[in-house]
This record gives structure tokens, C-alpha cells and sequence, in this order.
């Protein structure tokens, strides 16, 4: 994508929460996120934003086909109400979905990660980087894995005074050059 097409679709984004009204939510505010990647695809695209009102996020994500993918298995409660989440899918792993309950008394939510694995790869954890915080306490964010890369982990912290989290990406290369 590029950096033209990427501002288009921040510019989007923008507008959607704006209207609060895009196609393509993975959920609704309190709402149980259920979303995964058609068969073959990873996810290549986060975006969310949140809302104090709800305290809670919305979901949205784009999938590729960037590799040939294998077995997929799902990795439930990666973190628990109010603690860090780190999480690395198994082996070559790339992120292919997320599920995720509220619980409005901790103002938090209990993610489950799809990991599907993945050929012409690095040897895993070689080649691989933290991207840094992709969004801060309350704010929107959206988050585009660089083309030859792919999502292999999330890290995120709870802020029991935000009600919020913010996230790092794991990302792994995904061919040997």
C-alpha cells in the first residue's frame, strides 16, 4: 500500500468514528469480538478506537495472503482483566483472528489469539522486532505491518485509570532474501 492509499484510509477511519457508522467493525462497544481471517489469510491491518463513554474499543482488521499458511490453532485467554498481555504465536506463527469478551466491571477485555503457521521464513525469533507503541490511552489508532513482514505477537498494558490498553505489534520477516 502506499503512503497515499495509507493516508486514504487513516482519512476513513477518521471519518467512520466520526459517523460511527463504517462497515466492517469486528464489534460493538460491550460486544464480544469475533473476527478471523478467511482461510489462507493473516492479518495485515489493525485499526481501533475508543470510546470513554463505553470504555471499551472497537475492532477493525484487514487480512492478505501474504505466504502460504498451515494448521491453525486458537490460543485462549493470552491475558487476564487488568494485566499485561504478551503473547507470540507458537513456532512461525502469524496472527489470523482474535476473540475477546468486556467485562464491564474491570473495564477490560480477555483476548484469544488465532495462530496459523507459516513456510519461507526466518528462523522464528530471528529478524523480528517490537513495533513500539502503536497508540496511546483513549486514542484511535491504525497500524499497517510493512509489506514484508508479518504479525507474529501482541504486547499490551491496562490502565486502570484510562480504562484502556495500548498495544506493540511483534512483527517477524517473512522470506529469507
Amino acid at each position: 500500500m502506499s503512503s497515499g492509499q495509507m493516508e486514504g484510509v487513516k482519512i476513513l477511519l477518521v471519518l467512520c468514528i466520526m459517523i460511527d457508522s463504517c462497515y466492517g467493525w469486528a464489534n460493538s462497544f460491550d460486544g464480544y469480538l469475533n473476527f478471523q481471517c478467511p482461510t489462507g489469510q493473516q492479518i495485515v491491518t489493525l485499526s481501533s478506537y475508543h470510546n470513554d463513554y463505553y470504555e471499551d474499543r472497537r475492532w477493525n482488521y484487514l487480512c492478505e495472503t501474504y505466504a502460504p499458511l498451515g494448521s491453525c490453532t486458537w490460543h485462549n485467554k493470552v491475558n487476564s482483566y487488568d494485566q499485561t498481555m504478551n503473547f507470540k504465536c507458537p513456532g512461525n506463527g502469524a496472527i489470523c483472528g482474535f476473540r475477546a469478551t468486556h467485562n464491564n466491571y474491570y473495564e477490560d477485555r480477555i483476548y484469544d489469539v488465532k495462530c496459523c503457521t507459516m513456510s519461507q521464513l526466518y528462523p522464528t525469533g530471528l529478524s523480528c522486532d517490537w513495533s513500539g507503541k502503536v497508540n496511546s490511552y483513549d486514542n484511535t489508532f491504525y497500524y499497517g505491518v510493512p509489506w514484508h513482514k508479518y504479525i507474529h505477537g501482541i504486547y499490551s498494558t491496562h490502565s486502570n485509570f484510562e480504562n484502556d490498553r495500548v498495544f506493540e505489534i511483534y512483527e517477524c520477516k517473512r522470506w529469507i532474501w
